[in-house]
């Protein structure tokens, strides 16, 4: 189109200056006959002016004759003749010259008009290709700067097309390392299966010995032994069951017991064994570490690690029978590892971002993950593979399933909604909360389900309405983290929090009494109460968890 204008512009500078060039040689010869016409008025003026004065100086010629014919009868009347006729002659010829010189002038007036015309015609053909002119000039300037943004386009082009090469190239390696990697794991799997199977071989002989000895030594005749008489001692004292098995309300927790580094750095996750013996916690170090709790002496020590994720661990969980751990990490990855033989049992890989929490359904057979993908997905064990993939349309923080709530998952999401899916149908009906959802916990005996979120609040839904029923608020209480954890007590009475400044808010549910106590110096990622109710255990992201008892 540029070009196209160009060519038009050009064709019109080139008959403006056909059109100046024929109207100037007219204008030209119109100037020269003007000029002729202006000499020619000169030299009638100059003859009349002649003629003026030759008939002023006949007529005193005349004048002088008649007064000297009065005086004087010497003269002729013939010259007298000849003098009156050229009198006559010299009349008619300016009298002829007057009428030219009238001509003359209205031709001349009428010349001068056109040359006006012709002046203010020039004027405007200046004006209108001076105009062109300029616009000639903006165009140039305008295709020149054309002309350098379509050259950097191309370079542009030409490097993005280089770059999609070397990405295609790249795409292509990492193909053919996931095919590698793919068989390079179900060569592992393989193995960890005869591994197992050689294991469970090994185990059943030593069990079946040991069993054929303790029938042989059955079948040896004993003597009886009598057990001598003990006095009791002041200091011994009754045996008494172990401290989990006392049941009681739950504790507030108001006095850190017990703090210990539990990761080399940064701790985002904690969870309670059903049966209380142990605590796991998942950090940044990509490690699940299992504790045992001594609830009497409220302390913990290290049990064993769990390795093999590929990053950070953002949420753990124990099976029922507490001999399994489920971990969800930001490798896009789930795994699961038995504690007895810290063996990698499963590796959940399909999600395409950080998988943010995992749970086990109602009979620890089955996973369910959310992931940053925007996705959940079900996961068989038996098999080893995904079987559903639920499509939510926003990143999963956290999702609550198990027997009390039967065929039923509960996501929470950044889109600040709670999504309800049916296992057997896996169709999602949603409730539209006010934050972007953090963690959810479930108290079955009321059916009562605990919403953290990132404006501060947390929030009580009543499953059998289908609607908030209560709002828990304090000042100082913040919550900063997309993976904040917030839990239940096991009996309903309280719910805690961590906050940004490392402080624990703990409210009553009955009353929406809140009591907080800072003892950490970082923000305060999870906490969890123990299934029994008389610990409670915080942590925070730089490194360290907390024992609380009463």
């Amino acid at each position: 189109s540029d070009s196209r204008m160009d060519v038009q512009i050009s064709e019109i500078l080139r008959r403006l200056r056909f059109r100046e060039q024929k109207q100037s040689s007219g204008l030209n010869r119109l100037i020269i006959s003007h000029t002729n016409l202006q000499e020619q008025v000169e030299q009638l003026k100059k003859e009349i002016s002649r003629l003026e004065f030759e008939k002023q100086r006949l007529e005193r010629f005349l004048e002088n004759e008649s007064n000297d014919a009065t005086g004087s009868s010497g003269t002729s009347s013939s010259d007298q003749r000849a003098l009156h006729k050229e009198l006559i002659d010299a009349v008619k010829k300016k009298s002829e010259y007057a009428d030219k010189i009238c001509e003359m002038t209205t031709v001349l007036k009428a010349k001068e008009v056109e040359l006006a015309q012709k002046d203010g015609r020039c004027r405007e053909l200046e004006k209108l290709t001076t105009s062109l002119q300029d616009r000639l000039t903006a165009c140039e300037h305008n295709l020149a700067n054309a002309n350098r943004v379509n050259q950097s386009v191309m370079d542009e082009n030409q490097t993005l097309q280089l770059l999609c090469n070397t990405q295609q190239s790249k795409y292509q390696d990492l193909e053919a390392e996931f095919e590698y990697i793919k068989q390079q794991l179900l060569t592992y799997k393989t193995k960890a299966a005869e591994d197992l199977n050689d294991e469970n071989i090994r185990i059943k002989k030593h069990r079946e010995e040991q069993l054929k000895k303790q029938q042989e030594d059955a079948l040896k005749p004993k003597a009886p032994v009598v057990p001598p008489h003990v006095p009791p001692s002041k200091d011994t004292k009754p045996a008494s069951e172990p401290f989990y098995r006392v049941l009681g309300p739950a504790i507030y927790p108001s006095t850190p017991c017990h703090t210990f580094e539990a990761h080399d750095v940064e701790v985002s996750a904690l969870c309670f064994s059903p049966d209380g013996n142990y605590l796991a916690t998942g950090g940044g170090d990509k490690m699940v570490k299992v504790w045992n709790v001594k609830q009497d002496l409220r302390t913990a020590d290290l049990k064993c690690s769990l390795s093999g994720s590929g990053g950070g661990i953002m949420s753990v969980q124990f099976d029922q029978s507490s001999k399994t751990v489920l971990a969800a990490s930001n490798d896009s990855m789930a795994r699961i590892w038995t504690i007895g033989d810290l063996i990698t049992r499963h590796t959940l890989a399909g999600h395409s971002g950080k998988v943010m929490t995992a749970k086990f359904m109602e009979d620890n057979n089955k996973v369910v993950t959310g992931s940053h993908d925007r996705t959940l997905k079900i996961w068989d064990l038996q098999r080893g593979a995904c079987i559903r993939t639920l499509f939510a349309g926003s990143s999963c923080n956290d999702v609550i399933t198990g027997k009390y709530l039967g065929s039923t998952i509960i996501s929470g999401h950044f889109d600040q909604r709670l999504r309800f899916w049916d296992e057997r149908t896996y169709n999602a009906s949603e409730i539209a909360l006010e934050g972007k959802i953090t963690s959810l916990d479930y108290l079955p005996e009321r059916y009562l389900l605990l919403c953290c979120s990132r404006d501060n609040v947390l929030r009580l839904v009543d499953l059998r309405q289908n609607s908030v029923t209560t709002t828990f608020r304090a000042d100082g209480f913040n919550v900063s983290l997309d993976w904040s954890r917030a839990c239940f007590s096991q009996d309903g009475q309280y719910i805690a929090a961590g906050s940004h400044d490392g402080t624990v808010f703990v409210w009553e549910v009955a009353t929406g009494n809140v009591r907080s106590k800072k003892e950490h110096s970082s923000v305060v990622v999870s906490c969890s109460w123990h299934p029994l109710g008389q610990l409670f255990a915080s942590a925070e992201r730089s490194k360290r968890v907390t024992l609380w008892s009463h």
